[in-house]
């Protein structure tokens, strides 16, 4: 772990909010169904994630198995950018976080109002903190969680102001 990741998780820490601290519904039924909820996952929804921690890699599962997200891509730097109509949910696994913000703005087009965004390792380093907070200010985005480990980043037109939440995991 780097300097940085070490001073981000001390901060991450202060700052982080149980279901208790927020005042969003949307953020709190996330927290009660997705973070807390410990039951068998359907298989249809189970994402392998290399090289993140198991933990994430079941919030990510439940993070599409409680929004049923059907189409369901992974982007990474091994992968050309897929020819795709629609997603539900996007995945960004990049060691260049240089490639989330070129990932973001070819894909937002196929993404649907309830969409999600996830985003791998926003703390590892400063550029990946630097790109991870450039993402959550995108107008496009209505609201962004982070996870420590992860970023999400959701696209709901019904939410009238930009929101950013640092929940405990």
């Amino acid at each position: 772990m780097t300097i940085h990741a070490v001073l981000q998780y001390l901060q991450y820490k202060w700052k982080a909010k149980g279901r208790h601290g927020t005042h969003s519904p949307f953020v709190y039924n996330f927290i009660e169904h997705v973070l807390l909820d410990r039951k068998v996952i359907n298989r249809a929804y189970l994402i392998e994630y290399p090289d993140l921690p198991l933990r994430y890699e079941n919030i990510a599962s439940r993070t599409a198995a409680y929004y049923q997200y059907k189409s369901i891509v992974h982007l990474s730097p091994e992968n050309s950018l897929p020819e795709i109509p629609a997603a539900d949910m996007l995945l960004f696994h990049a060691k260049d976080p240089l490639q989330w913000l070129v990932w973001l703005s070819a894909y937002l087009p196929i993404l649907k109002n309830d969409s999600a965004v996830l985003v791998a390792g926003i703390h590892k380093s400063l550029l990946h903190t630097s790109e991870w907070n450039k993402l959550c200010k995108d107008p496009r985005v209505r609201l962004s969680m982070d996870l420590f480990g992860i970023g999400l980043l959701f696209f709901k037109e019904e939410f009238k102001e930009k929101q950013h939440f640092v929940l405990a995991v």
